[in-house]
């Protein structure tokens, strides 16, 4: 098949939507599908990277990949001049490429068929009309696809049904797994937006170090320099912000760390989770991560406040026994095996069959 992976405003956004739009890219791609990947616009690179293919090709083992837009080399636009052109402009871009189907993140009023929507956040609006005409969007779409059970509910919680959930895929061959007593004294937080909550984590770490354990916080994100001076007023020698590196380093540095931090906020599934646990690391999250992502005692520890003790306590208890970080370390590695991204493409490649076959 000749697939269409979509996102509706910019594929540069350094996030979740990009990786699980990458991912499945290259799940579909190692099943003999022809994909390509497309957005409204494409913003800047990301900093240090000449071009976006070259970030895909750096940061996340994507290679000839086509790429198409809307509107070229821009920054997107307010509605509802987003939705306009992919309304006058979307299927025939689809149509020029020979698309057979399309998965899109985000919702757009596009009449190319089969269009499948990949709902991973709830959009909160204000307005009764605006929250109608979303509800209507996801209504028409020949499938919606929720990340997550939680993800699912919220979405019920809005009027928006899903059809199915599909878990975020992870390419799960490059992650190493070291022994306990081969990691650094390393603890690893990676988010820099409001909701990672970052601060707690910094401070998380400044509690344990007066109590005299020796560790460091590896911060990886875009700006987690200025981020870490935003928060302290400087970057303290035990702090090592890493920003927009590429994929091996984050991969190395989740193998050299005894926990992963991730008091956040919100979270529809969690990719750093996934992740943490594929590189045999425990993830110690908040209450905020579907719990079908981090079982509480089995794959990692949930922290129920979102307060820096409440974190270093969790930190703590798991660096104290050696058996319960083995545990964990051991079950996440198994655990994380369903996300694998060749099985998430697989139940997409399914589903578009299915699909293709009513019309």
């Amino acid at each position: 098949m000749r697939i269409v992976i979509a996102r509706r405003d910019s594929l540069t956004h350094l996030d979740g939507v990009t990786t699980f739009t990458v991912n499945l890219a290259k799940g579909l791609i190692a099943l003999n599908n022809k994909v390509a990947l497309m957005s409204y616009g494409l913003l800047k690179p990301p900093e240090g990277y000449s071009n976006f293919p070259e970030y895909l090709s750096k940061v996340h083992g994507l290679n000839n990949v086509d790429i198409l837009t809307i509107k070229g080399n821009i920054s997107s636009h307010r509605e509802p001049r987003v939705s306009l052109e992919w309304l006058l402009n979307g299927k025939g871009i689809l149509r020029s490429w020979d698309a057979d189907a399309l998965i899109i993140s985000g919702i757009v009023p596009v009449t190319f068929r089969p269009r499948v929507a990949v709902l991973h956040n709830v959009t909160k609006f204000g307005s009764r009309f605006e929250r109608s005409i979303y509800k209507m969007l996801y209504a028409s779409y020949d499938h919606t696809v929720c990340v997550s059970k939680s993800s699912r509910n919220e979405a019920l919680e809005v009027g928006v049904s899903c059809n199915s959930v599909i878990y975020n895929p992870v390419d799960l061959s490059p992650y190493k797994v070291k022994p306990r007593q081969e990691r650094d004294n390393l603890i690893v937080h990676i988010g820099t937006r409001g909701e990672k909550n970052l601060h707690i984590s910094i401070e998380a770490i400044k509690l344990l170090r007066e109590e005299d354990y020796e560790l460091k916080l590896a911060i990886i994100g875009s700006g987690a320099y200025e981020a870490v001076k935003g928060i302290v007023g400087h970057v303290p020698n035990w702090v090592e912000p890493l920003n927009n590196i590429s994929n091996e380093i984050k991969i190395d540095t989740l193998s050299r760390s005894l926990a992963l931090l991730l008091p956040s906020s919100h979270e529809a599934f969690s990719y750093v989770a996934v992740e943490a646990m594929a590189s045999g690391t425990p993830p110690i999250v908040s209450e905020a991560v579907p719990d079908e992502t981090v079982i509480n005692n089995y794959n990692g520890l949930r922290v129920n406040r979102l307060s820096p003790e409440a974190f270093a306590l969790a930190i703590k208890a798991l660096l104290r026994d050696t058996e319960l970080w083995n545990r964990l370390s051991a079950n996440g590695i198994e655990y994380v095996k369903r996300f694998d991204h060749i099985n998430v493409a697989r139940q997409y490649e399914a589903l578009l069959r299915r699909l293709l076959k009513t019309l």
